[in-house]
Formats: C-alpha cells, structure tokens, sequence
C-alpha cells in the first residue's frame, strides 16, 4: 500500500514539474534541453500512474492519463493567453506590429513614391549614398553603385524603404532650352538650304549627228 501511495504521489509531483517545465521553457533558451526533460518528467508520470493504479485501479489511470491530455495543452494555451496581455509577454513573443507602428512607415513610402520622376541636386557627394534636394525637400538617397558629385542634377527613380534610388540627370533648364529650339518652327529658306544643293546629274552621251 505504501509502495502504491508512492507511485500515485510521484506521478501528481512529475505532472507538476513537467507544467513547470513548459513555464521555464518560454523564459530560459536551452536549446530544446528543457522541452525535452518536460517530455521525461510526463513520461514517468504515466508510468508511475500506471504503477499505482494499474492493478487495483485502472480506471483512476486513465482518467489522471486522460486529465493529463487535456491539461498540458489547456495549459499552454492559457498560459500564451496571460502573456499576450503584459508587457513580459510582448517581449518573448514575437507579436505582430500594431497599426499605429506601421502606419507612419506606409506613409513615407507613399509620400516618397510620390516623388518618383522628380529632379532634384545632390546636397554632396553621393558614394553610394548621401542627401539631395528635391524642391524644399532633402531626402536620404543612394546610386546603384554610380558616383554623384555634389550639386549634380539626379532623378528619383525608385522608393526603397525610406529612401529614395535616384540617378544621373541633365540640368532641367539646359533639357528645355534643347526642347524649346527643337520646337521652332524653321524659315523657309533654311528648309531650301538643308536639302541637297548639287545640281542634277548631267547626262554623260552625245546625241548623233545626222
């Protein structure tokens, strides 16, 4: 009988420590160390379960097995419940972002997407990356491997994370006085000028004479 006491008592004390096991494990990394003693210390909590009750008792077994079941999971999930609400919990879980962290993040990627195409100057040397000045803005940027002295005219090309991808681009003034020349119309005589001003071909044969 007190063979038997011993075992019953043993296979509650093992349960226990095995639930305590699952407590530390979240707290202490050891590499699956602890995990795996919480599986021994549940194991030999059946065996002594079943070294208590098995003979005299088996059904008092199967219901402490039964039990055991069921309360390791709901004990778990209880105890990632608790967790999830304390400031303890927020740093060994790893939680998704709130909105409110995450919004101001959405919002320079769409004000800075905004600006794709826009020309701006190189605040300094952009190696690969530095400051530019895009209207009243200045901006974190960087080349894809390209140099850019300072005072060069880039333009915005891509939005990566908070910062901008830009590249080499020709003075905008210089662009439009280009676009605006090419746009004139031309005189008249200058059309006449701009085509081919030889003569014709003269006829290189004799006409004969009668």
């Amino acid at each position: 009988m007190g063979v038997r006491m011993d075992y019953i008592t043993l296979a509650f004390l093992l349960a226990i420590v095995g639930l305590a096991l699952i407590f530390i494990e979240l707290f202490v990394p050891s590499g699956g160390l602890i995990a795996i003693l919480c599986m021994v210390a549940f194991i030999a909590s059946v065996w002594c379960a079943y070294r208590g009750w098995w003979r005299e008792s088996p059904g008092y077994f199967w219901s402490f097995t039964g039990g055991l079941v069921m309360i390791v999971p709901a004990f778990i999930f209880g105890l990632f419940r608790i967790l999830e609400t304390t400031q303890l919990g927020d740093r060994i879980l790893l939680s998704a972002p709130r909105s409110e962290d995450v919004t101001p993040y959405q919002a320079e990627q769409e004000r800075l997407s905004a600006l794709i195409g826009q020309r701006g100057q190189a605040l300094g040397m952009l190696n690969p990356g530095g400051l530019v000045r895009v209207g009243d803005q200045r901006l974190h940027a960087f080349t894809e491997g390209l140099v850019i002295d300072p005072e060069e005219w880039v333009e915005i090309v891509e939005v990566r994370g908070t910062r901008v991808v830009v590249r080499r681009a020709g003075d905008p003034a210089a662009l439009l006085d280009e676009r605006r020349v090419a746009a004139e119309p031309r005189p008249a005589d200058e059309l006449l000028n701009s085509a081919d001003p030889s003569p014709p071909t003269q006829l290189d044969f004799e006409l004969p004479q009668g």
